[in-house]
Protein backbone atom coordinates (compact mmCIF):
# COMPACT_ATOMS: atom_id res chain seq x y z
CA UNK A 1 0.00 0.00 0.00
CA UNK A 2 1.69 3.40 -0.82
CA UNK A 3 2.37 5.86 1.60
CA UNK A 4 -0.22 8.53 1.91
CA UNK A 5 0.42 12.31 2.04
CA UNK A 6 0.22 13.94 5.53
CA UNK A 7 -2.37 16.38 5.27
CA UNK A 8 -2.48 17.11 9.28
CA UNK A 9 -6.19 16.21 9.58
CA UNK A 10 -6.14 14.56 12.64
CA UNK A 11 -4.67 17.80 13.82
CA UNK A 12 -6.85 20.22 12.08
CA UNK A 13 -10.03 18.33 12.91
CA UNK A 14 -9.01 18.44 16.80
CA UNK A 15 -8.58 22.20 16.68
CA UNK A 16 -11.89 22.87 15.06
CA UNK A 17 -14.01 20.40 17.49
CA UNK A 18 -11.87 22.51 19.97
CA UNK A 19 -12.63 25.82 18.43
CA UNK A 20 -16.72 24.43 17.74
CA UNK A 21 -16.55 23.68 21.86
CA UNK A 22 -15.32 27.23 23.04
CA UNK A 23 -17.98 28.82 20.85
CA UNK A 24 -20.86 26.52 22.59
CA UNK A 25 -19.77 26.79 26.11
CA UNK A 26 -17.28 29.84 27.20
CA UNK A 27 -14.37 28.06 28.00
CA UNK A 28 -14.76 24.80 26.85
CA UNK A 29 -16.62 23.43 29.85
CA UNK A 30 -20.39 24.28 31.01
CA UNK A 31 -21.03 26.14 34.19
CA UNK A 32 -23.03 23.68 35.90
CA UNK A 33 -23.07 25.69 39.47
CA UNK A 34 -26.50 27.40 38.92
CA UNK A 35 -27.76 23.86 37.73
CA UNK A 36 -26.83 22.13 40.59
CA UNK A 37 -28.80 24.54 42.80
CA UNK A 38 -31.94 24.07 40.14
CA UNK A 39 -31.44 20.25 40.24
CA UNK A 40 -31.48 19.89 44.13
CA UNK A 41 -34.83 22.22 44.26
CA UNK A 42 -36.52 19.79 41.78
CA UNK A 43 -35.33 16.74 43.09
CA UNK A 44 -36.54 18.09 47.08
CA UNK A 45 -39.92 18.77 45.23
CA UNK A 46 -40.51 15.64 43.69
CA UNK A 47 -39.35 13.44 46.25
CA UNK A 48 -42.05 15.09 48.30
CA UNK A 49 -44.40 14.21 45.80
CA UNK A 50 -43.23 10.69 45.51
CA UNK A 51 -43.75 10.34 49.51
CA UNK A 52 -47.42 12.05 49.54
CA UNK A 53 -48.24 9.32 46.94
CA UNK A 54 -46.55 6.69 48.66
CA UNK A 55 -48.74 7.63 51.52
CA UNK A 56 -51.66 6.48 49.34
CA UNK A 57 -49.97 3.20 48.33
CA UNK A 58 -49.41 4.67 44.77
CA UNK A 59 -45.38 3.58 44.20
CA UNK A 60 -43.85 6.22 42.25
CA UNK A 61 -40.05 5.69 41.48
CA UNK A 62 -37.46 8.76 40.74
CA UNK A 63 -34.52 8.98 38.47
CA UNK A 64 -31.81 9.62 39.82
CA UNK A 65 -32.77 7.48 42.24
CA UNK A 66 -32.85 8.83 45.94
CA UNK A 67 -30.13 6.20 46.81
CA UNK A 68 -27.52 8.36 45.19
CA UNK A 69 -28.66 12.27 45.67
CA UNK A 70 -29.65 11.45 49.68
CA UNK A 71 -28.79 10.00 52.86
CA UNK A 72 -31.67 9.17 54.92
CA UNK A 73 -31.81 9.57 58.45
CA UNK A 74 -35.38 8.01 58.58
CA UNK A 75 -36.49 6.99 55.33
CA UNK A 76 -38.15 8.64 53.45
CA UNK A 77 -38.58 11.62 55.12
CA UNK A 78 -36.08 12.82 56.90
CA UNK A 79 -33.33 12.99 54.79
CA UNK A 80 -29.84 15.24 53.13
CA UNK A 81 -28.32 15.75 50.11
CA UNK A 82 -25.32 14.28 49.94
CA UNK A 83 -22.27 15.97 49.80
CA UNK A 84 -20.45 13.96 46.77
CA UNK A 85 -23.28 13.98 44.30
CA UNK A 86 -22.60 15.50 41.32
CA UNK A 87 -25.89 17.82 41.28
CA UNK A 88 -24.24 19.78 38.30
CA UNK A 89 -23.85 16.78 36.22
CA UNK A 90 -27.41 15.85 35.96
CA UNK A 91 -29.73 16.71 32.65
CA UNK A 92 -32.86 14.65 33.30
CA UNK A 93 -35.09 14.16 36.33
CA UNK A 94 -38.23 11.64 36.20
CA UNK A 95 -41.02 10.48 38.32
CA UNK A 96 -42.47 7.56 37.19
CA UNK A 97 -45.67 6.18 38.01
CA UNK A 98 -45.29 1.91 38.60
CA UNK A 99 -49.29 1.10 39.33
CA UNK A 100 -50.58 -1.12 37.53
CA UNK A 101 -52.38 0.45 34.26
CA UNK A 102 -50.34 3.70 34.70
CA UNK A 103 -48.25 2.01 32.54
CA UNK A 104 -45.51 5.01 30.84
CA UNK A 105 -47.07 7.78 32.92
CA UNK A 106 -43.93 9.89 33.54
CA UNK A 107 -42.93 13.27 35.07
CA UNK A 108 -39.49 14.43 33.22
CA UNK A 109 -37.69 17.70 33.19
CA UNK A 110 -34.29 17.55 31.06
CA UNK A 111 -31.99 20.35 29.84
CA UNK A 112 -31.57 21.11 25.98
CA UNK A 113 -29.92 23.38 23.95
CA UNK A 114 -31.40 25.29 21.29
CA UNK A 115 -30.53 25.66 17.45
CA UNK A 116 -29.15 29.21 18.67
CA UNK A 117 -26.99 27.20 21.54
CA UNK A 118 -28.80 28.25 24.16
CA UNK A 119 -29.49 25.86 27.22
CA UNK A 120 -33.27 25.41 28.21
CA UNK A 121 -34.90 23.49 30.83
CA UNK A 122 -38.42 21.75 29.60
CA UNK A 123 -40.57 19.99 31.98
CA UNK A 124 -42.88 17.43 30.24
CA UNK A 125 -45.70 14.77 31.15
CA UNK A 126 -45.74 12.01 29.04
CA UNK A 127 -48.76 8.85 28.94
CA UNK A 128 -49.40 5.70 27.20
CA UNK A 129 -52.62 6.02 25.10
CA UNK A 130 -53.05 2.51 24.12
CA UNK A 131 -50.78 0.21 21.73
CA UNK A 132 -51.43 -1.09 18.69
CA UNK A 133 -49.89 -3.66 16.21
CA UNK A 134 -47.41 -3.29 13.84
CA UNK A 135 -46.37 -5.71 10.82
CA UNK A 136 -42.69 -5.16 11.29
CA UNK A 137 -42.74 -4.10 14.89
CA UNK A 138 -44.83 -5.97 16.92
CA UNK A 139 -46.68 -4.21 19.66
CA UNK A 140 -45.79 -0.34 20.17
CA UNK A 141 -46.94 1.98 23.12
CA UNK A 142 -48.12 4.84 21.59
CA UNK A 143 -46.50 7.58 24.01
CA UNK A 144 -48.02 11.40 23.87
CA UNK A 145 -47.17 14.32 25.65
CA UNK A 146 -48.57 17.74 27.26
CA UNK A 147 -45.37 20.29 27.56
CA UNK A 148 -45.81 22.03 31.08
CA UNK A 149 -42.92 24.30 30.94
CA UNK A 150 -39.73 25.80 29.18
CA UNK A 151 -36.99 28.26 29.92
CA UNK A 152 -33.65 29.05 29.44
CA UNK A 153 -31.69 27.67 32.03
CA UNK A 154 -30.47 30.97 33.02
CA UNK A 155 -34.44 32.06 33.68
CA UNK A 156 -35.80 29.48 35.42
CA UNK A 157 -38.24 30.98 37.56
CA UNK A 158 -39.58 28.77 40.37
CA UNK A 159 -43.03 31.04 41.26
CA UNK A 160 -44.33 30.12 37.74
CA UNK A 161 -43.21 26.55 37.99
CA UNK A 162 -44.12 25.73 41.05
CA UNK A 163 -48.05 26.34 40.45
CA UNK A 164 -47.85 24.48 37.08
CA UNK A 165 -46.20 21.42 39.22
CA UNK A 166 -49.03 21.54 41.88
CA UNK A 167 -51.72 21.78 39.18
CA UNK A 168 -50.56 18.47 37.36
CA UNK A 169 -50.13 16.41 40.67
CA UNK A 170 -53.00 17.31 42.64
CA UNK A 171 -54.91 15.86 39.35
CA UNK A 172 -52.37 12.61 38.87
CA UNK A 173 -53.36 12.45 42.79
CA UNK A 174 -56.75 12.29 42.17
CA UNK A 175 -57.42 10.60 39.29
CA UNK A 176 -55.42 7.70 41.49
CA UNK A 177 -58.36 8.44 44.40
CA UNK A 178 -60.98 8.12 41.17
CA UNK A 179 -58.76 5.12 39.90
CA UNK A 180 -58.93 6.91 36.37
CA UNK A 181 -56.18 7.43 33.96
CA UNK A 182 -58.44 8.83 31.80
CA UNK A 183 -59.62 11.50 34.05
CA UNK A 184 -55.83 12.78 34.47
CA UNK A 185 -54.94 12.80 30.23
CA UNK A 186 -58.36 15.06 29.60
CA UNK A 187 -56.73 17.31 32.23
CA UNK A 188 -53.43 17.46 30.25
CA UNK A 189 -54.87 17.90 27.09
CA UNK A 190 -57.06 20.52 28.30
CA UNK A 191 -54.51 22.79 30.43
CA UNK A 192 -51.27 22.01 28.17
CA UNK A 193 -49.93 22.41 24.85
CA UNK A 194 -49.28 19.22 23.10
CA UNK A 195 -46.08 17.72 22.95
CA UNK A 196 -43.78 14.92 20.72
CA UNK A 197 -46.30 11.96 20.01
CA UNK A 198 -44.12 8.77 18.89
CA UNK A 199 -44.16 5.01 18.91
CA UNK A 200 -42.17 2.87 21.82
CA UNK A 201 -41.99 -0.75 21.68
CA UNK A 202 -44.35 -2.35 24.25
CA UNK A 203 -42.00 -5.30 25.52
CA UNK A 204 -44.92 -8.29 25.89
Amino acid sequence: MPAMADDDFVLSLKKELNRSQRTVTPGGEEDTSHRAATNQRLLQDLWEVHNQFEELSVHLTIEPSQTLFATFVEYPQKWTFKENFDFGAVKTIELHDRTPGWLGYTLRFWYYRTPEGKSHLRAIYEWCEGESYHKYTGWMRMMNQAVLYDAAEDAIDFRALHPVLKDVVVSWYNSHLQRSPESFMGHLKDRFPKGAAYAKESYR
